[in-house]
């Protein structure tokens, strides 16, 4: 997923103007699943943050906490996967922090391109 997105905006179907306008200052647990052009596995890792900003045609800009504190992390401008969490504490499998509380969940996959 690019650091910073310039994609023109999505369409009507995948952008839910309710989510995107709650999700500022939400606290969000991101699994990304990334594939090899083939479609075969090459890693999964988890992310948590804060949403900075929800924008149509950028993305949903996360503030990363934990191990990646301080880094920022674009996911694309796709409300669909957002999923409101559970309360209780969520172990990241991939660095084995426990986040408490999140706001929302989602789930992405990368998939390589064919080269």
């Amino acid at each position: 997923m690019p650091e910073r997105p310039d994609a023109a905006a999505p369409p009507p179907d995948v952008w839910d103007g309710e989510i995107a306008a709650d999700l500022p200052g939400s606290l969000v647990l991101a699994g990304v699943t990334y594939l090899h052009p083939d479609g075969s596995l090459d890693h999964q890792k988890q992310i948590f943050g804060y949403v900075l900003e929800a924008d149509r045609q950028r993305g949903i800009q996360l503030r990363l906490e934990g191990a990646e504190a301080g880094k920022v992390h674009w996911l694309p401008p796709d409300t669909r996967p957002f999923r409101r969490a559970r309360q209780g504490q969520y172990r990241l499998r991939s660095t084995g922090e426990a986040v408490n509380d999140p706001d929302y969940t989602c789930a992405w996959t990368v998939h390589a391109p064919k080269q």
